[in-house]
């Protein structure tokens, strides 16, 4: 993906966790702005398959550096964070 817009990166986060991550937690439940941690949708496992997902899907590789739970504590500052890391990589 060249282009990528902020509404799409997150509506596509959004999809996938809802129907690959968030297994009991109900679609109105789960926003952009939902606390992924406290609601239980992000473990260590979860998580590296939102890594992967990051990775394969919008070319985005997440440094260790960055896996803080800042940064994955919604959908929102996760889609935060991978537009920082590519426009990082565009710049290079």
């Amino acid at each position: 993906m060249t282009d990528l817009d902020r509404a799409t990166l997150l509506d596509g986060l959004l999809r996938y966790v809802r129907e690959e991550l968030a297994t009991g937690v109900p679609d109105g439940r789960l926003t952009a702005d939902s606390p992924l941690l406290e609601l239980g949708v992000l473990d260590s496992v979860r998580t590296a398959r939102l890594l992967a997902h990051i990775r394969t899907a919008y070319g985005v590789r997440v440094p260790p550096v960055h896996m803080t739970g800042e940064h994955f504590r919604t959908l929102e500052t996760i889609t935060e964070l991978v537009l920082l890391l590519r426009s990082r990589t565009a710049s290079l």
